[in-house]
């Protein structure tokens, strides 16, 4: 019986792997994937520890592997997150709020605020990766902020009214216990690499986490709720922002 049950877990898990990421663990069950979203800053460390490997076999100039480890994250992601980041950009730079917002945010066309808000991303993306290339607890922590990011907004948020995507993640993030697993799990991830790091700056570019605030009362001011496209939004906005802190220091 428990067999049975860790082997389920193992597929759930595979299968929330498969949702955030391009690597084909033959499992893809969407609702199996949303039932394991707690375990997201796992998913996290397996991103980040990809780059990493992808910036250690790197041995051109800063720019060309900056251009390298650009493109892997966007191979690697799929774009995901870089989509609803566009497709919620154009919603905050259209102004408009209730039905308008959810219209200009299903519209499959992107604007020219998705266009531009995109493009400073990457830039912004790209220029930090020329200087942290070899930083790989910089990018390594930035997924695992990035992607815990996105529970932490989905379990303070109030899940969509249609439905989506989005709103069966936001809905399964509202369990207590499973909300103080991922704490406990995320807080040993992160004292874990302080302490065999022995490198207190490391929990600066936790203060990348603040923007989730702004960003859910934009949500919830724009929609009344928080969609898939606002979770790929925080995801990529936590994860630049905290390569931007570690850039600082």
């Amino acid at each position: 019986m428990v067999l049975l049950i860790m082997i389920n877990g193992i597929k759930k898990f595979m299968s929330l792997i498969s949702f955030f990421t391009t690597i084909p663990t033959g499992y893809n069950d969407i609702v199996s994937a949303s039932e394991s979203f707690y375990l997201i800053p796992l998913v996290g460390l397996i991103e980040g520890s990809i780059i990493c490997l992808v910036s250690y076999a790197l041995i051109f100039r800063p720019i060309i592997d900056a251009s390298i480890l650009l493109l892997s994250h966007i191979v690697l992601t799929g774009g995901l997150h870089l989509d609803g980041f566009a497709d919620y950009s154009d919603v905050i730079g259209s102004g408009k709020s209730g039905e308008g917002s959810i219209k200009i945010a299903k519209d499959p066309r992107k604007g020219s605020f998705a266009v531009i808000f995109t493009a400073l991303l990457i830039i912004i993306r790209f220029s930090t990766l020329c200087v942290l290339f070899k930083n790989y607890q910089a990018l390594l922590l930035s997924y695992l902020i990035g992607l815990e990011g996105s529970y932490v907004i989905s379990s303070l948020s109030k899940p969509p009214k249609y439905q989506g995507l989005g709103r069966l993640f936001i809905k399964k993030s509202k369990d207590k216990k499973l909300i103080l697993i991922n704490a406990l799990a995320y807080f040993i991830i992160i004292f874990s690499i302080t302490y065999l790091l022995k490198d207190i700056y490391v929990l600066i570019p936790q203060l990348s986490l603040l923007s989730i605030p702004f960003i859910l009362k934009d949500s919830e001011r724009r929609f009344g709720y928080v969609n898939g496209d606002v979770l790929g939004f925080t995801i990529e906005t936590v994860e630049v922002t905290s390569l931007l802190l570690f850039s600082v220091i």
